[in-house]
């Protein structure tokens, strides 16, 4: 990984010794202003991405309780009908053995359903964030000078002072406080 990276750097590097046939020079090129920003931070610890997990889990802790609830009524379900088995013709029994079946693979849909639309409730939050992230750094990158941010987890070793996530997580949440995540259905 760690080569590749280093390859990569290096056909960038060379790349810009040559552009339409003309030599580019160090000096020609602008002096590199770099900032990190833990983005990974600001999507956990922002106030808007605190809102946003307490939704989320309110919403999880609901659909889980409706999940149980489901749990609950097929083995209620599933107990009557193995008591029922000597009691009814093996057609009868056969049918709400059939009915049970789909019984549950609704109830499994239903979980799933929620599940995928949690996901994308959390998703449109998340890019809503990073909606309001994008222009904050640019701001900053204007104002502060900086030719390069970088994100922490593509950074090996960087100097503290090279890290905005502090500033950038200031203006977001003056920003963006909240964010009202629609309930998934």
């Amino acid at each position: 990984m760690r080569l590749t990276s280093v390859l990569i750097l290096t056909i960038l590097a060379m790349s810009f010794t040559s552009v339409n046939g003309v030599g580019v020079r160090a000096q020609d090129l602008p002096r590199a202003v770099i900032a990190v920003l833990n983005y990974a931070k600001i999507l956990h610890a922002s106030d808007a991405a605190k809102d946003v997990s307490r939704q989320i889990r309110q919403y999880r802790e609901s659909f889980q309780a409706e999940i149980q609830a489901d749990e609950i009524r097929l083995r209620g379900v599933e107990t009557d009908l193995k008591r029922q088995r000597h009691v009814l013709s093996p057609a009868a029994y056969e049918k709400r053995r059939q009915d049970f079946r789909e019984q549950v693979i609704a109830a499994q849909k239903r979980g799933q359903k929620q599940k995928t639309q949690l996901d994308q409730a959390l998703k449109g939050a998340m890019d809503q964030i990073q909606g309001a992230v994008i222009p904050i750094v640019k701001t900053l990158t204007e104002t502060k000078g900086f030719t390069l941010v970088v994100d922490k987890t593509q950074v090996l070793f960087a100097n503290k002072a090279l890290d905005i996530t502090d500033d950038v997580m200031l203006h977001l949440n003056q920003e963006l406080r909240t964010i009202t995540v629609p309930k998934p259905q």
